[in-house]
């Protein structure tokens, strides 16, 4: 009798900035794959700066007998309202290999939590200024809790308006989230 062959699933790790970073792996987490194809790991960086969060990520793959040729890696990371970091993560995009994506949102991911229900090509100056706007559409809103419940019916609006941040000449607020979402986790 001929061994039985067990068709391995894809790896997708998401990566995020900082030692306990709860808010976009609360959000993840909620996803889930079309016929099991995919099995998401998520873990946190532990720094924020992009280099060190590749090589976090890089050893970190290791611990789910991730497959390079197979598998693919998704790093969230802020730029923060700074130039020079959107500069050298944009440089970074693209060195990385094909299994390797960074996803820059600027200021931060919580932008993608904000184009769910408005869209705003305004220059925030720092964080603080887009959780103050966050907050007239999530009141009392703090990091690492878990919106995915009040977001999830309002996903078209989010792709609608992130779209729309990017067509703005000279964009400054955007996020690359998009790239990911499609009412599902999409693989390029």
């Amino acid at each position: 009798m001929p061994k039985e062959r067990f068709k391995r699933k894809k790896i997708i790790v998401f990566g995020f900035e900082g030692k306990n970073n709860k808010t976009e792996s609360n959000y993840f987490l909620h996803f889930k794959p079309l016929n099991d194809e995919y099995i998401l790991k998520t873990f946190s960086c532990g720094v924020t700066d992009p280099l060190n969060m590749i090589k976090s990520a890089k050893a970190k793959r290791k611990d789910f007998d991730y497959n390079p040729n197979e598998d693919l890696t998704y790093l969230f990371i802020d730029c923060d309202c700074d130039k020079a970091k959107r500069k050298l993560v944009e440089q970074l995009q693209s060195k990385q290999g094909k299994d390797l994506h960074l996803i820059k949102s600027n200021p931060s991911f919580e932008l993608w939590f904000l184009n769910h229900f408005c869209e705003t090509s305004r220059e925030y100056k720092n964080y603080s200024e887009l959780e103050t706007h966050l907050t007239k559409y999530i009141p009392n809103y703090e990091k690492n809790k878990d919106y995915f419940n009040l977001l999830t019916d309002k996903i078209t609006v989010a792709i609608r308006n992130s779209i729309e941040q990017f067509n703005k000449e000279n964009y400054v607020t955007f996020t690359e989230v998009i790239y990911l979402i499609n009412d599902k986790i999409c693989i390029k």
